[in-house]
């Protein structure tokens, strides 16, 4: 067994292992597959964590703000013949939780309705003739601090609070 170092943390780790011990990070590249195309989400959310922890440690992200997105949505239609539930990839950073989730073919935010319950969030997104439906389960100290949509990959970033 060959030893090397965690490229985030230094830590010792073994050739083989997927994920660092001490930090909790994916060693190797983990992508999604969607249609033949491969997605690398490590890299996308390593680009975009950055910039999603500086807003939120600088209090710039509020979590009051979902209450203010409830009133103003209004409720969407999400009727298919196909129901599909899409790939998400979770990374873990101390009290943050990330969630990538991939949604091939959606390509507007208003096509997707996060509805936020006690112990899940619901996640329903469509596009022309399919729609996709996630339930994260959550803690309910849990907050959603961030919701980013780009390149047809939602982006959710959940913090515990005290």
């Amino acid at each position: 067994m060959q030893k090397r170092s965690c490229q985030f943390c230094n830590f010792p780790i073994e050739k083989e292992w997927s994920f660092c011990p001490q930090c909790g990070r994916p060693l190797k590249s983990q992508g999604i597959n969607v249609s033949g195309v491969n997605i690398d989400v490590t890299k996308m959310v390593q680009e975009i964590l950055p910039q999603v922890l500086n807003g939120a440690l600088n209090g710039s992200i509020y979590a009051d703000y979902t209450e203010k997105r409830r009133k103003e949505t209004p409720k969407r239609d999400f009727s298919a013949k196909e129901i599909i539930e899409p790939e998400d990839l979770v990374s873990k950073h101390g009290n943050t939780v990330i969630h990538a989730i991939s949604l091939p073919g959606v390509k507007n935010r208003s096509d997707i309705d996060i509805s936020h319950m006690q112990n899940s969030i619901e996640v329903r997104a469509k596009n022309r003739d399919r729609v996709y439906l996630k339930i994260l389960k959550r803690d309910s100290k849990q907050s959603v601090i961030s919701e980013e949509f780009a390149n047809e990959n939602l982006v959710l970033v959940l913090r515990k609070t005290n």
